[in-house]
């Protein structure tokens, strides 16, 4: 396991045999594949976008998704286990979906073809072989802003998904998980690129912000 996503993280540089929070190997090495899962998923969910395909359970699993991997909301291994196999099982209904209307299906990246285990001990084998914060790139600079998109991504997800149970949304979130999931699979980006992703990242996470507040206060009042 590798995780250094909060500042509790060991010696400050990253918890790697067991987290400081509690979370197991197996349950980061679940996390990580399920990112890997959903990545493969936003491929063809982008693509579904520029031919007017959106699919509104995939953009709410997406929310879903990503969000459980948050730091100390998930630790159940089960939990993972379904939800790496729903994140093919949506990915394949988009990529039929993205095929029937002439758009483009023959992505190379690992993620768009990836085949999940049957049992949760492969799942994890699957997720510690991933190498999961490596493959974002082999330029740490690069890798390092990567990361930080990849948290972003997180935190909007939580506020998203808020946000949807208390019946508010707005398309450009999902439209937006997409696009930056895809940026990380992406290869060769300038370091402006991957700056300018994580910027656009801050606005989308003000939008998600404004979004739950609505829901908040139009559900339960000013405090």
């Amino acid at each position: 396991m590798f995780c250094n996503q909060c500042e509790q993280t060991a010696q400050g540089t990253g918890c790697s045999k067991i987290g400081a929070c509690g979370k197991k190997p197996e349950v980061s090495d679940l996390q990580d594949l399920l990112m890997h899962g959903v990545q493969g998923l936003a491929l063809y969910a982008a693509e579904g976008r520029r031919r007017g395909i959106v699919d509104e359970e995939a953009d709410l699993f997406t929310m879903q998704a990503i969000f459980s991997t948050l730091t100390n909301v998930d630790f159940d291994p089960a939990r993972f286990q379904e939800l790496i196999k729903r994140a093919v099982e949506l990915r394949e209904s988009v990529k039929a979906k993205v095929a029937a209307a002439g758009g483009r299906t023959d992505f190379d990246q690992a993620a768009a073809t990836f085949t999940p285990a049957d049992s949760i001990d492969g799942l994890a084998a699957q997720g510690a072989a991933l190498d999961y914060i490596r493959t974002l790139d082999e330029d740490e600079n690069i890798r390092s802003l990567k990361q930080t998109l990849l948290y972003g991504l997180k935190g909007i997800a939580a506020y998203a998904d808020h946000a949807w149970i208390l019946g508010q949304k707005d398309d450009a979130i999902a439209g937006f998980l997409y696009e930056a999931l895809v940026a990380l699979m992406t290869t060769g980006l300038s370091v402006d690129a991957c700056v300018a992703v994580a910027l656009k990242a801050g606005e989308i996470n003000l939008l998600a912000m404004k979004i739950l507040d609505a829901g908040n206060t139009g559900t339960y009042g000013h405090p």
